[in-house]
């Protein structure tokens, strides 16, 4: 009997706790009715300054990135009073964190008590104590980036609705989350946005008429500034309804894959609709290749575009009708494989459904991988080098032995090869030659010490970077510089030259010839053969010492397998003056030979006596650092008369340590009793 009057008691303080909370809630919406998905008559009526409380900031630290919704997220943004069913929010809970926007503990001790009754992971949800207007967490929650330190922060706007609690929603999550916070002064929504993670964006041309006294510049330097968008789509609505938002017919579900809605040719909005998708079929996309565009049926107006994709899930609204709700979900499947596709009922509507209603958190230790992947058909070469930027958000090393491309050949079992170090962030790894017409399939895999391990593309295995191995690319001859504009004083001389690089895999025999017989122009060498992906550089050596001022020009003219490239020169003899002339005599290199050298060069300069004595040539690096110092004394020269001076330089450092290949520079410095002169040339060690 005791124990039934303790459960007794127990359950009717349960039901009055419940019952309180009920009272609480009930008093809660009563002081906050619920506002629509468009504007109130009273918010229409009102003449609201969107700005009237905003605080811009200075952009982030560049290059930015915006973060796109099929990147990494460690979380979804919701609120309480619900838009969305205790079903999907326990689905998402199973595999993501949860943060729910409540007013204040009590709500929060509710919420809690309903997540527990109705199966969502209490151990994944969190909770933001913030006031807020209404549910479309989409259309003002924050903005995710990552600004040039790699550091996640979020950026803030002015939201297009006259709800100043939902419009400092951003602001609390900056605190909540304990990131930096940007404030970007245009008016804009997020319902109406659409990113693609690496510099594209797309939106209606809502954001023009909601921002009228900003020009379409304007509006473009502030999404560059803000959020690194180089280019920014803004179409017409083709929906043609009250909320003109870009999730109601469009979405990005990979860099290189959209989505577009479809109707029948008897729909109002047919055309608009088609011209819509045929606009995005035509551009081009962040890896250089043309959009994927994949249509969703939708003749009574369904919002299967208005999805949520949550890293490996993409939960869908559906409507009930099994037909309709499953080809979509199937479009879904077919675009993005292996992605767990999940479709919820709810009280959507064709203007506001799941997209609307829930907002990603981007993982802050996010580990990202940058990569433009080969795609199509691709020249036979030697082997294919991947190349990717991998960046740990987290501040954690990655794991040098994780570092992967995985790659299999014609549908086979996947091999990898281990990726290694160029600079910075940058890896490479190589996929060895094939034979043409093999279909080639890969992915890229990495892991750091915080325990992220990622894939590009984000899926991976099931859904790779696919491309073809095709014949040798046809020799094909790049020449640099295009010209050459040389000014020289009388009785100079000057060394100059020409790179020759073969893009193509074939080799390419070349013979250089001149338009004109000149003395004062000599070319070494005048014909040769250049390998696949190869270059050489023709020494140009220029002699102005029986030439009077005047302008002498000449063309170069290269012939090659396929063609004749012709490369103009222009040489200008300037007067000089005895002052000239004198500096000229005292410090002036004549010539560097062999150049390009190895092992070993001759500098030849022209110095008296006198002033042999103060002399040095200094070789610098291309970063301006001095390797070497050669001392003009009788101990260094090798042969010298009064005015020509020859010295060896073998190419080693201070140390006497062989230096790289590369580009250096000899400078001749004269320093005589505080009379300073400099000449500088150009010399190349080759391996």
């Amino acid at each position: 009997m005791k124990k039934v009057i303790i459960t007794a008691l127990f359950l009717i303080s349960s039901i009055m706790l419940f019952a309180d909370n009920i009272d609480q809630e009930n008093n809660w919406l009563k002081e906050n009715p619920s506002l629509g998905h468009w504007l109130s008559y009273e918010e229409s009526q009102m003449q609201v300054d969107f700005r009237r409380d905003f605080y811009p900031t200075d952009p982030p630290a560049a290059p930015v990135r915006n973060i796109a919704e099929f990147e990494p997220m460690e979380g979804v943004l919701i609120r309480y009073p619900f838009g969305i069913n205790y079903n999907l929010i326990a689905a998402m809970s199973q595999e993501t964190g949860v943060t729910t926007i409540v007013l204040n503990q009590s709500q929060e001790d509710y919420v809690t008590s309903m997540y527990n009754s109705n199966g969502v992971n209490i151990a994944n949800c969190n909770f933001l104590h913030a006031s807020s207007d209404s549910y479309w967490t989409r259309d003002y929650g924050p903005w995710y980036v990552a600004d040039g330190n790699n550091e996640v922060g979020i950026v803030n706007f002015p939201y297009n609705r006259p709800r100043p609690n939902d419009n400092d929603i951003p602001i609390e999550m900056a605190t909540f989350l304990g990131i930096e916070l940007f404030g970007m002064d245009l008016i804009h929504t997020g319902g109406n946005y659409m990113t693609d993670g690496m510099g594209i964006s797309a939106s209606s041309d809502l954001i023009i008429s909601e921002n009228p006294s900003l020009t379409v510049t304007q509006i473009d330097q502030f999404m560059l500034d803000y959020l690194g968008i180089e280019t920014y789509h803004k179409v017409p609505d083709p929906n043609n309804t009250y909320i003109d938002h870009i999730d109601c017919w469009g979405k990005y579900l990979d860099v290189d894959k959209i989505l577009i809605r479809e109707v029948p040719v008897t729909h109002p909005q047919y055309d608009e609709i088609e011209a819509t998708a045929a606009y995005f079929a035509a551009q081009t996309s962040s890896y250089g290749t043309l959009y994927e565009v994949y249509r969703v049926n939708t003749p009574n107006n369904q919002p299967y575009t208005n999805s949520l994709i949550l890293n490996d899930r993409v939960f869908v609204p559906i409507t009930g009708n099994a037909a309709y709700d499953n080809a979509a979900l199937q479009v879904y499947e077919d675009a993005m494989p292996g992605y767990e596709v999940l479709g919820f009922t709810g009280s959507w509507a064709s203007t506001d459904a799941l997209h609307c209603r829930t907002k990603g958190t981007a993982d802050r230790n996010m580990l990202y991988i940058r990569h433009i992947p080969i795609q199509g058909e691709q020249p036979q070469r030697p082997d294919y080098e991947i190349e990717a930027e991998i960046i740990p958000y987290s501040g954690q090393p990655v794991y040098s032995d994780s570092l992967l491309v995985y790659y299999k050949i014609d549908g086979g079992e996947y091999t990898s090869v281990q990726m290694t170090l160029v600079e910075d962030f940058t890896f490479t790894g190589i996929i060895p030659s094939q034979p043409e017409g093999t279909e080639v399939a890969y992915y890229i895999h990495a892991a750091d010490e915080s325990g992220q391990s990622r894939n590009h593309p984000f899926i991976g295995a099931p859904d790779p970077h696919i491309f073809i191995a095709g014949s040798q690319a046809p020799a094909e001859l790049i020449v640099d510089p295009a010209s050459f504009n040389i000014e020289m004083n009388p009785d100079e001389m000057l060394t100059e030259y020409l790179e020759l690089k073969n893009i193509g895999d074939i080799i390419l025999n070349y013979n250089i010839s001149l338009s004109d017989p000149v003395d004062w122009m000599y070319l070494d060498p005048m014909s040769g053969s250049i390998a696949g992906s190869d270059s050489v550089n023709v020494e140009i050596t220029f002699d102005s010492s029986d030439l009077i001022p005047d302008e002498y020009t000449c063309n170069i003219i290269i012939t090659d397998d396929r063609d004749e490239t012709i490369v103009p020169v222009t040489l200008t003899v300037a007067e000089s003056n005895a002052e000239e002339e004198l500096q000229i005599n005292t410090t002036h290199i004549l010539s560097i030979y062999p150049n390009p050298f190895n092992p070993s060069t001759t500098i030849s300069f022209s110095l008296t006596a006198k002033d042999a004595k103060h002399a040095k040539i200094d070789i610098y690096n291309l970063k301006g650092q001095k390797v070497k110092t050669l001392e003009c004394n009788n101990h260094v020269i090798a042969e010298a008369t009064e005015s020509l001076h020859h010295v060896t330089w073998d190419g080693t450092d201070k140390n006497n340590k062989t230096l790289s290949s590369g580009i250096y520079f000899a400078v001749l410095n004269i320093n005589n009793n505080g009379s300073d002169h400099t000449c500088v040339k150009k010399v190349i060690l080759l391996k």
